[in-house]
């Protein structure tokens, strides 16, 4: 028999553990996973199948500065209103409503308005407010080019981390500058000398890339 859909909890999945016959399906009711049975491994052993596709875009639109060598919070201030299963609470903590693995993608403006170039390390602190939340790893350092001309020294810094996280689990990016005049850069739409959008201080989206 092939084709059928079974429904539970994760739990109530996990305490069962059946083995779904070839074809049939299982779901978990409070986390919308999926898995598909052959007639011989229980759900202990079965992979989940696909994922639900949870996902959240977010962005900040004012600049934001930091007092020299001080680990400081990202703020992520805007969001797409469509964002499914991640949000973002207190400004910075990017918190999953669902568990799985998930891809996340930050992109920053810098800018350094010193004639000396300045520092600024970017990492990923997880469900805790102090260093003990750090991620082993995950420290990215960017030389902010210094000013010229007149015109502030600019650059974009952007990594990709991919991660596990369990329901209500909350990342925040975090970020400390060697020197104050090296900050995150958000400047308003312009119309000269050409039109063009905003410019974000942080653009930064996740992704659900697989259940877990």
């Amino acid at each position: 028999m092939s084709g059928i859909l079974k429904v539970n909890t994760r739990a109530n999945w996990a305490s069962l553990n059946p083995t779904l016959l070839n074809g049939e399906c299982g779901i978990e009711t409070n986390t919308n996973n999926l898995k598909v049975g052959n007639g011989v491994s229980p759900w202990s052993k079965l992979p989940y199948f696909s994922s639900p596709g949870y996902w959240g875009s977010f962005w900040d639109l004012t600049s934001q500065t930091a007092t020299a060598d001080t680990p400081t919070s990202i703020l992520l201030r805007s969001r797409d209103t469509a964002n499914r299963g991640i949000s973002v609470i207190a400004n910075s903590r990017i918190t999953f409503d669902q568990a799985g693995v998930y891809s996340l993608t930050f992109s920053i403006q810098f800018s350094n308005t010193d004639t000396a170039i300045h520092d600024i390390d970017v990492w990923l602190r997880k469900n805790d407010s102090g260093a003990t939340g750090d991620i082993p790893a995950t420290t990215s350092k960017f030389s902010i080019i210094s000013s010229h001309g007149g015109i502030e020294g600019n650059v974009i810094g952007t990594v990709n981390y991919v991660l596990p996280v369990v329901a209500n689990d909350y990342l925040e990016l975090m970020w400390a500058t060697s020197n104050a005049q090296a900050y995150i850069h958000a400047e308003a739409a312009q119309t000269t000398p050409y039109a063009h959008p905003s410019i974000p201080g942080i653009i930064c989206t996740v992704v659900q890339v697989a259940s877990a």
